[in-house]
């Protein structure tokens, strides 16, 4: 006998296993591949960009406006690039345009498609709310009251996350967009535009004290390092989630399918003990046996990781483009790196390998008479279970084959696990997107608007509540908004995490999220500073408002305006129950408590595309990992099967004997997958609120878990569909041969 005849034969006898196995693999590593490939495309793109187009390393604004004389001598004394960069928002049919004056030095624009501006009457615009409004060059557009021809569309790097304020927590590609136009048509569009500075440190900088020379001088009223502006920092963010998130499929799904696959090799193996006890008795080495069998194992791995790593050299493009939805147009190319293409191949190869060499190598520590009668492993205990019950044969078979092969019910068992897992964390993640609008509004209470002024106000305002807000950061340069509010507000919410209520005569008080951001809880004591003047103060928490959705540090005006260094009954915000006619002039900002929920909303319906993946994903683990057990299952009691068959059973009472027992598994494993579900998504939302400045209601529905069991309870039964039919093409006389091959 040859070892090389039998493996046409051993891969036509297992054709089902070798074929869910290699679509298991292949499921696995697309996890991985997919995440890996959009987070290296767009972090490759994003740094080339910011280095092409002069990105800022930080943008402020000041209460005295820098001369042109100011701009050079702080350029030459502190090692730096500085620019005053000039725009204006205007307003048209409920969307807002914010037009530039063309930078000449930092955070330059980059035509994507059409031409740049060269008349007076030619607009270019952001390619986000052009793809986005189907907008085309050659369309024309209304600004201030005059029209337009858009001549190009642009990406810029310091909006390449689309965020109207800085404060959003998602992109506004609908009724927001930015534009250029002429310098000459830009001074008479808008006699008084907004200054922001954008400045670039050189080698010899000093953020320290190009900060406080700025504050002395020319009165900071906002200070934004690059790697805390959400247009830009998100773009890294992002990706290095998808980066985080691709390592994490990479130990979870192929890991955990690995395992799985292992088990069922090992017990395949297990199964031709006899087969493996006559060769060795024909004088075959163990170390040939080893190669032979090990070769056999093998091939889930090779075929899944070539199809996959083909597959993914074909979908990089398309797919890396579907998780640019977040941000403006990238021109990012998305490839699968040859590394990661070939450890995707050979990681789960080499573990398919090992665990067949190691089952072969623990075979044959038997003696060859055990392995000839097929006696390994045989759990002769299991077959005296029910030995003096009255139940039915029925009941018997299936509880001793539960417990008595404890690897094959572990494999069904994970398949219903996993599919349940992965299902309810798609639903739980997007019910939890859903509803933090509602949440939004419990934590706002009765407050409806809040006005950012650019100005220092001292008259008590008309209508509102007046409000000390300014920026604040800790030792690790996070920032936050310290807050100074009346202790006897009527708008603003301040009932504790722990059910009581913040007493703001007593100290500070920090929001939930500022507390997960920060990494702070109540009685702890903190370090903070003044983004504008640098100054620190050492502050102690008293305890955690129950707010997910702002990330501030409150307590009275009186305190707040001495950490600001504000002059008393001074404030820059107004927080109000109904909008209030204040000038736009003297408004940096405007936060409303419906415009969160719209932005998740718009974040929700951008990312479904992501949430039916994952559900494609489950669905396949689900019913591949069952194909797998419940056909190894057949296998293993293909002489019982004959048996039964002998005795006048008809293949209808076989399966329901055979196949029905998992049944009890469902429960179990839907319950545990939503338990892990529930735990994954609870733990994620610390790092989820970090990236978006809200916090996800995390909570289990009856419908999450109703169409978590409707969905694995269709993926199990499908696969029985399918499978009971391998029941009736068992041989009759299985029971009777000693040896199939």
């Amino acid at each position: 006998m040859k070892l090389n005849k039998r493996y046409a034969r051993s891969v036509r006898a297992n054709l089902s296993f070798y074929v869910a196995a290699s679509i298991m693999t292949m499921t696995a590593l697309l996890a991985f591949y997919l995440f890996y490939i959009a987070g290296i495309g767009i972090n490759s793109y994003a740094d080339e960009f910011f280095s092409r187009n002069k990105l800022e390393d930080a943008q402020f604004t000041v209460y005295t406006p820098l001369t042109d004389e100011d701009i050079t001598s702080l350029e030459s004394k502190y090692d730096v690039t500085l620019e005053a960069e000039q725009s204006f928002d205007s307003e048209n049919d409920g969307v807002t345009a914010r037009i530039f004056k063309a930078n000449q030095k930092i955070d330059l624009y980059e035509i994507i498609e059409g031409n740049d501006i060269k008349e007076d009457s030619d607009i270019v615009i952001s390619a986000g709310y052009a793809k986005a409004n189907d907008v085309s060059v050659g369309d024309k557009l209304t600004v201030s009251g005059r029209k337009f021809t858009v001549t190009g569309l642009f990406l810029r790097p310091d909006y390449l996350y689309m965020l109207k304020d800085l404060s959003d927590s998602y992109k506004n590609v609908s009724t927001f967009y930015l534009g250029a136009v002429t310098d000459s048509m830009f001074s008479s569009l808008n006699s008084g535009p907004s200054v922001t500075y954008k400045v670039i440190f050189g080698e010899d900088s000093s953020d320290t004290e190009f900060r406080r020379q700025l504050n002395e001088d020319f009165y900071l009223m906002s200070y934004v390092p690059a790697e805390s502006n959400a247009r830009i920092k998100m773009v890294h963010d992002q990706a290095d989630t998808y980066i985080s998130w691709a390592w994490m499929m990479l130990i979870l799904l192929p890991l955990i399918t690995v395992i799985l696959i292992s088990i069922v090799i090992g017990r395949k193996i297990r199964s031709e003990q006899r087969i493996i006890g006559t060769l060795s008795a024909f004088g075959y080495k163990k170390s040939a046996l080893m190669r032979h069998y090990s070769l056999l194992a093998m091939l889930p791995g090779i075929m899944g990781g070539i199809l996959i790593s083909v597959l993914c050299l074909l979908i990089a493009q398309p797919y890396g483009e579907l998780t640019l939805i977040d941000y403006e147009p990238l021109q990012a190319e998305f490839r699968l790196p040859v590394s990661a293409m070939i450890t995707g191949m050979i990681v789960p190869t080499v573990i398919y390998m090992l665990a067949a060499m190691l089952k072969i190598r623990k075979l044959l520590k038997h003696d060859t008479v055990e392995l000839l009668n097929n006696s390994v492993g045989k759990d002769v205990k299991t077959h005296k279970i029910l030995t003096n019950s009255d139940k039915k044969v029925r009941f018997k078979f299936a509880v001793r084959s539960l417990i008595g092969s404890k690897g094959r019910t572990f494999v069904v068992f994970l398949g219903i696990f996993l599919g349940a897992m992965i299902v309810s964390l798609g639903l739980m993640f997007s019910d939890s997107v859903k509803g933090i609008g509602d949440a939004v509004k419990s934590s706002y209470g009765d407050l409806e608007y809040e006005y950012i002024l650019n100005t220092i106000k001292t008259e008590a305002p008309s209508e509102g509540e007046a409000v000390v807000a300014a920026k604040f950061e800790n030792e690790d340069s996070t920032e936050f908004t310290l807050m100074g509010i009346g202790a006897d507000t009527q708008l603003w919410e301040l009932g504790l995490t722990d059910g009581g209520s913040a007493d703001l005569e007593k100290g500070w008080y920090a929001s939930s999220l500022c507390s997960v951001v920060l990494g702070i809880e109540a009685g702890d004591e903190i370090t903070v500073r003044s983004v504008t003047t640098l100054e620190e103060h050492s502050i102690k928490i008293e305890g955690i408002i129950d707010n997910g959705y702002n990330s501030f540090i409150v307590s009275t005006r009186e305190r707040a305006e001495e950490l600001t260094g504000l002059e008393h009954g001074s404030y820059t915000a107004i927080i109000s129950d109904k909008e209030l006619d204040i000038p736009a002039s003297e408004v940096s900002s405007v936060l409303t408590k419906d415009t969160l929920k719209e932005q998740m909303d718009a974040m929700l319906g951008e990312n479904n595309s992501l949430i039916y993946a994952i559900l494609i994903i489950a669905a396949i683990i689900c019913i591949s990992s069952l194909f797998i057990a419940i056909g190894l299952l057949i296998s293993e009691n293909s002489t019982n099967i004959s048996m039964l068959k002998i005795l006048g059973y008809d293949n209808k009472r076989i399966s329901r004997m055979l196949l029905d027992m998992n049944q009890v598994l469902l429960i179990p494993g839907i319950g545990l997958g939503i338990a892990a579900a529930y735990a994954a998504l609870s733990a994620y939302k610390d790092h989820y609120a970090a990236l978006v400045n809200a916090m996800l209601p995390v909570e289990l529905t009856a419908s999450q878990v109703i169409i978590t069991t409707v969905f694995v309870c269709i993926c199990y039964y499908g696969s029985l569909y399918f499978l009971k039919r391998k029941v009736g093409k068992v041989n009759m006389a299985e029971s009777l041969m000693d040896n199939r091959e």
